[in-house]
């Protein structure tokens, strides 16, 4: 009973990390939005730290998770793979959060022409992180939906890819000073790699998936 108590708690704090996770990339969607519409950087800054304290949060949930799985030899057979999971997830956040602080430091502007489908690729990574998300709080419960999950991790990132080498066309083929163009150009693949990392986590979710299954 010991065990299994133990065993719960970890599952609970996998939820709260899953739910730090998405709020920080959802923050992270409404500052990219807001920005594009206003330029303001104060409210820029303010989003930023909001990011960023999420972002905390999110790591030392992902610690504890961690220290608790290496001393209380909760799920042995599986530690490694949830480890790892996490590993990759955590990466997913950062991004998030780097994006944001690149903006800011770099005093980026996101000119109006462009701005449509600067939102289009946060929307879809947005997406795109909500769904792997959706597939690692399946992953111990519902092997069939945890791998449809992945499959639409994988749709939206490709989408993704889609519209970053459209806005790199679009930048390139405008007219705006060449030295924003290579800072817009630098801001895209930061955006569309928060849908890479997903899909990266995607990809353990699918091998632990297929290992459970042998």
């Amino acid at each position: 009973m010991f065990f299994v108590s133990r065993q719960k708690k970890i599952e609970s704090q996998l939820a709260q990390y899953r739910e730090k996770v998405a709020d920080c990339v959802a923050g992270f969607h409404n500052a990219i939005e807001s920005y594009c519409e206003t330029s303001d950087r104060d409210e820029l800054l303010e989003n930023y730290l909001s990011v960023h304290g999420i972002e905390s949060q999110a790591d030392d949930i992902r610690r504890e998770i961690e220290v608790m799985m290496y001393s209380k030899s909760v799920f042995p057979e599986s530690r490694g793979d949830i480890l790892g999971l996490l590993e990759a997830i955590d990466k997913v956040p950062n991004k998030a959060e780097e994006v944001l602080y690149i903006v800011r430091t770099h005093h980026m502007t996101i000119p109006a022409a462009l701005a449509p489908q600067v939102l289009q690729l946060a929307d879809v990574c947005h997406r795109c992180v909500d769904s792997m998300l959706e597939a690692a709080a399946k992953l111990f419960t519902d092997f069939t939906n945890a791998t449809a999950a992945t499959g639409k991790v994988d749709e939206l990132e490709s989408e993704a890819d889609r519209v970053e080498f459209d806005l790199y066309e679009r930048i390139f083929s405008s007219d705006i000073d060449p030295f924003d163009k290579l800072l817009l150009r630098d801001l895209t693949k930061d955006i569309a790699s928060i849908s890479d990392r997903a899909e990266n986590v995607g990809d353990r979710i699918r091998i632990i998936v297929s290992k459970r299954n042998i």
